[in-house]
């Protein structure tokens, strides 16, 4: 089925609130369930690797390989999205998506599964990057960024829900049933995204060549304020990453809590992300985004301050590793979007390999933090918690050099 005219689209989706509300709910849910297939797997991963007969290290590749994907396939999801549409973009993704679901399910050996993960972490990237296209083609940076806010913040009930949901089936069923469950669902997002997603890409039909398109990132990785933004959104979800990179060992194999009730913990982490985005939403368009990602960074240090503290004097319980990241993880709410919406508009005429490259640097940081604090464990708590303050006092230092640069009002 053939997209309807560019024009005719856009005045469409911006026709009223109901549209607008149509439009969200798709991005709400095709971005959920590339989330929802990066965490289910978490409370899974020791069992992995007794299944598999592996290391603890090896099947944290689970989780990077995912994450690698994420990153490299936004790269090309951007550029392809400005050259043949948002639309038939992401309808290609999730197709990849399915594919390596697929071989995830049927995983005959641990090689096979990390392959099917690469595949099903392409695949989940087209959403979460065309999804921050398709807004900013269509609204102003503060609107965008309060609307992206409201995707994820209703998206995070998905990786709210993920380990919760995949630690029952471990403990059930095991772990091939999640991915089944994924793979059920990206068919029924593949049929919503074909009969339901407007084209929104402005410049559609123009005549620059893929070669041109991607000329776009080296314009991009020129710009210091736009490398400024894609750091603070890179460093802030670092923290994020690091956490979930370390905690499931932590939790289940060193304090001995079971994968249900790490998933009921993961919740408290992502319900406070919840609030965090649920404020930006409120307030982004009236005190800006670079006053949200003022706010957002400061406090990201703080909370992570505080997580570095329990790690070295308080007691050894989950409680003293998910209370402190609560802070870390609102703050990320508060970031997020903005630093997102801010990178996108340096250059709006872009905005696909922009949403690209930001979402690039993020997973490709998200995915080194992970492997590197699997290869600093030590037993306890405390390398988890240093690199998670590392990370937050890196994305307060890059919000300090995006304020060196005039900031373009789009």
């Amino acid at each position: 089925m053939s997209a309807p005219p560019i024009n005719d689209t856009v005045a469409d989706a911006i026709a009223g609130n109901l549209r607008r509300g149509q439009l969200l709910l798709i991005l709400i849910i095709a971005t959920a369930v590339g989330v929802l297939a990066m965490n289910i797997i978490l409370p899974s991963l020791p069992s992995i690797a007794r299944d598999f007969d592996t290391s603890r290290h090896a099947a944290q590749l689970v989780l990077t390989a995912f994450l690698f994907a994420l990153a490299t396939g936004q790269l090309v999801y951007g550029v392809a999205s400005d050259r043949f549409g948002r639309r038939p973009t992401m309808i290609v993704g999730l197709m990849i998506f399915a594919i390596g679901t697929l071989i995830c399910t049927l995983a005959w050996s641990f090689e096979a599964l990390i392959a099917g993960r690469f595949i099903q972490g392409a695949g989940a990237s087209t959403a979460m990057v065309i999804g921050r296209a398709i807004l900013r083609d269509l609204f102003d940076r503060n609107e965008a960024a309060s609307l992206l806010a409201y995707v994820t913040m209703a998206m995070v009930v998905a990786p709210m829900l993920a380990p919760a949901i995949g630690g029952a089936l471990q403990e059930t069923v095991g772990w091939r049933a999640s991915m089944l469950l994924l793979l059920t669902a990206a068919g029924l997002v593949i049929v919503l995204i074909i009969l339901r997603l407007p084209e929104t890409n402005p410049n559609l039909g123009m005549s620059a060549s893929l070669p041109q398109h991607l000329k776009s990132y080296r314009i991009l990785l020129a710009s210091p304020l736009f490398m400024s933004y894609a750091a603070i959104g890179a460093f802030t979800s670092a923290t994020f990453f690091t956490f979930v990179g370390g905690v499931p060992y932590i939790t289940i194999e060193l304090m001995g809590r079971g994968p249900g009730e790490f998933g009921l913990w993961i919740i408290l982490v992502a319900a406070a992300y919840m609030a965090g985005n649920f404020i930006t939403a409120r307030l982004a368009q009236q005190i800006g985004t670079r006053a949200m990602m003022r706010y957002g960074t400061a406090i990201c240090v703080v909370g992570a301050a505080v997580l570095v503290l329990f790690a070295l004097y308080g007691p050894f319980v989950p409680l003293a590793l998910f209370a402190p990241m609560m802070i870390v993880t609102f703050s990320n709410g508060l970031v997020m979007a903005s630093a997102i919406t801010s990178g996108v508009s340096v250059r709006p005429d872009l905005a696909g390999a922009a949403a690209g490259l930001s979402g690039f640097l993020q997973f490709t940081v998200g995915g080194l933090v992970t492997v590197l604090v699997s290869l600093v464990h030590d037993g306890t708590s405390v390398p988890l918690a240093l690199m998670v303050l590392a990370a937050a006092i890196l994305s307060l230092f890059a919000y300090f050099e995006a304020t060196r640069y005039p900031d373009p009002v789009t």
